[in-house]
Protein backbone atom coordinates (compact mmCIF):
# COMPACT_ATOMS: atom_id res chain seq x y z
CA UNK A 1 0.00 0.00 0.00
CA UNK A 2 2.82 2.38 0.94
CA UNK A 3 4.68 1.58 -2.27
CA UNK A 4 1.68 2.33 -4.46
CA UNK A 5 0.98 5.60 -2.67
CA UNK A 6 4.54 6.79 -3.07
CA UNK A 7 4.67 5.90 -6.74
CA UNK A 8 1.57 8.03 -7.27
CA UNK A 9 3.30 10.90 -5.46
CA UNK A 10 6.51 10.60 -7.44
CA UNK A 11 5.28 9.63 -10.86
CA UNK A 12 2.36 12.02 -11.25
CA UNK A 13 2.52 13.64 -14.66
CA UNK A 14 0.62 16.53 -16.13
CA UNK A 15 -0.86 16.11 -19.59
CA UNK A 16 1.16 18.77 -21.29
CA UNK A 17 0.66 17.68 -24.88
CA UNK A 18 -2.95 18.27 -25.92
CA UNK A 19 -4.56 17.15 -29.13
CA UNK A 20 -6.10 19.63 -31.53
CA UNK A 21 -8.38 18.89 -34.44
CA UNK A 22 -7.66 22.09 -36.35
CA UNK A 23 -5.22 24.99 -36.46
CA UNK A 24 -6.13 28.16 -34.66
CA UNK A 25 -6.38 31.49 -36.39
CA UNK A 26 -3.42 32.83 -34.42
CA UNK A 27 -0.37 32.63 -36.69
CA UNK A 28 1.71 31.88 -33.58
CA UNK A 29 -0.32 28.79 -32.69
CA UNK A 30 0.83 25.25 -33.35
CA UNK A 31 -1.17 22.11 -34.16
CA UNK A 32 0.26 19.17 -32.17
CA UNK A 33 0.36 15.65 -33.60
CA UNK A 34 -1.06 12.66 -31.75
CA UNK A 35 2.44 11.24 -31.30
CA UNK A 36 5.03 13.79 -30.24
CA UNK A 37 7.36 14.48 -33.14
CA UNK A 38 10.45 15.07 -31.03
CA UNK A 39 12.02 13.26 -28.09
CA UNK A 40 14.79 15.05 -26.22
CA UNK A 41 16.86 14.37 -23.11
CA UNK A 42 17.44 17.11 -20.53
CA UNK A 43 18.95 17.42 -17.04
CA UNK A 44 18.48 19.19 -13.73
CA UNK A 45 20.29 19.46 -10.41
CA UNK A 46 19.74 20.21 -6.73
CA UNK A 47 22.38 22.25 -4.90
CA UNK A 48 24.12 22.29 -2.53
CA UNK A 49 24.23 18.50 -2.58
CA UNK A 50 24.09 17.03 0.93
CA UNK A 51 22.31 14.24 2.76
CA UNK A 52 21.48 16.21 5.92
CA UNK A 53 20.30 19.82 5.99
CA UNK A 54 19.42 22.09 8.89
CA UNK A 55 16.03 23.68 9.47
CA UNK A 56 16.05 27.02 7.65
CA UNK A 57 18.52 25.96 4.94
CA UNK A 58 17.76 26.67 1.28
CA UNK A 59 18.20 24.24 -1.60
CA UNK A 60 18.25 25.40 -5.21
CA UNK A 61 16.76 23.44 -8.09
CA UNK A 62 17.98 24.43 -11.53
CA UNK A 63 17.49 23.16 -15.08
CA UNK A 64 18.82 24.69 -18.29
CA UNK A 65 17.77 23.42 -21.72
CA UNK A 66 19.72 24.48 -24.83
CA UNK A 67 17.68 25.44 -27.88
CA UNK A 68 19.70 23.14 -30.12
CA UNK A 69 18.79 19.60 -29.05
CA UNK A 70 19.44 16.08 -30.30
CA UNK A 71 16.22 14.34 -31.26
CA UNK A 72 16.08 10.64 -30.38
CA UNK A 73 13.43 10.02 -33.07
CA UNK A 74 15.08 11.51 -36.17
CA UNK A 75 18.62 11.15 -34.77
CA UNK A 76 19.31 14.73 -35.82
CA UNK A 77 19.92 18.05 -34.10
CA UNK A 78 16.85 20.27 -33.91
CA UNK A 79 16.56 24.02 -33.34
CA UNK A 80 13.75 24.19 -30.77
CA UNK A 81 13.57 27.98 -30.44
CA UNK A 82 10.24 29.77 -29.83
CA UNK A 83 8.49 26.96 -27.98
CA UNK A 84 4.90 27.63 -26.96
CA UNK A 85 5.99 26.59 -23.48
CA UNK A 86 8.05 23.87 -21.81
CA UNK A 87 6.99 22.55 -18.42
CA UNK A 88 6.41 19.63 -16.08
CA UNK A 89 5.85 18.90 -12.38
CA UNK A 90 7.89 18.90 -9.19
CA UNK A 91 6.44 16.82 -6.35
CA UNK A 92 7.24 16.83 -2.63
CA UNK A 93 6.78 13.80 -0.35
CA UNK A 94 7.32 13.17 3.35
CA UNK A 95 8.67 9.69 4.11
CA UNK A 96 7.31 8.25 7.37
CA UNK A 97 9.83 5.92 9.02
CA UNK A 98 7.16 4.35 11.26
CA UNK A 99 4.38 3.58 8.77
CA UNK A 100 6.84 3.36 5.83
CA UNK A 101 4.46 5.38 3.68
CA UNK A 102 5.08 8.48 1.60
CA UNK A 103 2.62 11.38 1.70
CA UNK A 104 2.21 14.68 -0.16
CA UNK A 105 4.10 17.44 1.66
CA UNK A 106 4.30 20.59 -0.47
CA UNK A 107 3.22 22.79 2.47
CA UNK A 108 6.29 21.69 4.44
CA UNK A 109 8.46 23.80 2.12
CA UNK A 110 8.56 27.44 1.07
CA UNK A 111 9.13 27.73 -2.67
CA UNK A 112 10.51 30.90 -4.26
CA UNK A 113 10.51 31.06 -8.09
CA UNK A 114 13.75 32.62 -9.38
CA UNK A 115 13.64 31.93 -13.13
CA UNK A 116 10.50 30.76 -14.91
CA UNK A 117 7.05 30.40 -13.38
CA UNK A 118 5.24 28.03 -11.01
CA UNK A 119 1.62 27.19 -10.27
CA UNK A 120 0.13 24.73 -7.78
CA UNK A 121 -0.95 21.38 -9.22
CA UNK A 122 -4.73 21.70 -9.68
CA UNK A 123 -6.96 19.79 -7.23
CA UNK A 124 -3.94 18.32 -5.40
CA UNK A 125 -2.17 21.37 -3.93
CA UNK A 126 -0.20 19.31 -1.40
CA UNK A 127 1.39 17.26 -4.18
CA UNK A 128 3.59 20.01 -5.60
CA UNK A 129 3.83 22.48 -8.42
CA UNK A 130 3.78 22.90 -12.18
CA UNK A 131 6.97 24.33 -13.67
CA UNK A 132 7.21 26.54 -16.74
CA UNK A 133 10.59 27.33 -18.25
CA UNK A 134 11.61 30.86 -19.24
CA UNK A 135 12.98 31.37 -22.73
CA UNK A 136 16.12 33.45 -23.26
CA UNK A 137 19.41 32.36 -24.77
CA UNK A 138 18.36 28.95 -23.43
CA UNK A 139 15.25 27.68 -21.64
CA UNK A 140 15.74 27.85 -17.90
CA UNK A 141 13.88 27.11 -14.69
CA UNK A 142 15.17 27.76 -11.17
CA UNK A 143 13.55 27.79 -7.73
CA UNK A 144 14.73 28.21 -4.15
CA UNK A 145 13.38 25.58 -1.73
CA UNK A 146 13.33 26.78 1.88
CA UNK A 147 13.36 23.93 4.42
CA UNK A 148 10.84 24.82 7.14
CA UNK A 149 10.00 21.43 8.73
CA UNK A 150 12.06 18.50 9.96
CA UNK A 151 11.84 15.00 8.50
CA UNK A 152 12.86 12.75 5.63
CA UNK A 153 11.70 13.91 2.22
CA UNK A 154 11.91 12.97 -1.43
CA UNK A 155 11.51 15.52 -4.23
CA UNK A 156 10.40 14.16 -7.60
CA UNK A 157 10.95 15.79 -11.00
CA UNK A 158 8.82 14.58 -13.91
CA UNK A 159 9.58 14.55 -17.61
CA UNK A 160 8.68 17.73 -19.49
CA UNK A 161 6.49 18.49 -22.46
CA UNK A 162 5.89 21.19 -25.07
CA UNK A 163 2.88 21.69 -27.35
CA UNK A 164 5.18 22.78 -30.14
CA UNK A 165 7.14 25.58 -31.77
CA UNK A 166 5.26 28.80 -32.41
CA UNK A 167 3.76 28.79 -35.91
CA UNK A 168 4.93 25.25 -36.76
CA UNK A 169 2.56 22.27 -36.74
CA UNK A 170 3.56 18.82 -35.47
CA UNK A 171 6.48 20.09 -33.43
CA UNK A 172 5.25 18.97 -30.00
CA UNK A 173 7.95 17.30 -27.94
CA UNK A 174 8.73 15.25 -24.87
CA UNK A 175 11.78 15.94 -22.72
CA UNK A 176 13.09 13.01 -20.67
CA UNK A 177 14.38 14.51 -17.42
CA UNK A 178 17.34 13.20 -15.43
CA UNK A 179 18.39 14.61 -12.06
CA UNK A 180 22.19 14.57 -12.33
CA UNK A 181 23.23 14.78 -8.67
CA UNK A 182 26.00 12.25 -8.04
CA UNK A 183 24.43 11.24 -4.71
CA UNK A 184 20.64 11.30 -4.51
CA UNK A 185 20.66 9.81 -1.00
CA UNK A 186 18.68 6.76 -2.05
CA UNK A 187 19.68 5.21 1.29
CA UNK A 188 17.17 7.54 2.99
CA UNK A 189 14.42 6.27 0.70
CA UNK A 190 15.35 2.66 1.49
CA UNK A 191 15.49 3.33 5.23
CA UNK A 192 12.16 5.17 5.40
CA UNK A 193 10.08 3.08 3.02
CA UNK A 194 11.68 -0.35 3.29
CA UNK A 195 12.31 -0.85 -0.42
CA UNK A 196 14.64 0.33 -3.16
CA UNK A 197 13.11 2.55 -5.86
CA UNK A 198 13.44 1.22 -9.39
CA UNK A 199 15.83 2.78 -11.90
CA UNK A 200 13.12 4.89 -13.53
CA UNK A 201 12.12 6.40 -10.20
CA UNK A 202 15.73 7.01 -9.15
CA UNK A 203 16.30 8.93 -12.39
CA UNK A 204 14.04 11.77 -11.27
CA UNK A 205 14.30 12.01 -7.46
CA UNK A 206 16.42 13.64 -4.77
CA UNK A 207 16.17 12.55 -1.11
CA UNK A 208 17.11 14.57 1.97
CA UNK A 209 16.92 14.74 5.74
CA UNK A 210 16.04 18.00 7.52
CA UNK A 211 17.04 18.23 11.18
Amino acid sequence: MGINNLKIVLLITATLITLASSCGKDKNSSKPCRNGRYSFEVTSEFSPQKEVYNLGDTIFFNSTIPKNLYDNVSLQNVDYSNSLGIGGNITFSYMDTITHVGSDSYSRFNIIPLIGATTIITNTPEKGLNSRFQEGVNYQFKIAIKLVQKGLFVIGVTDLGSQGISGQDCTNAGFAMTVTNTNKNINLFQYALNYTPDAMTQKGIYCLRVR
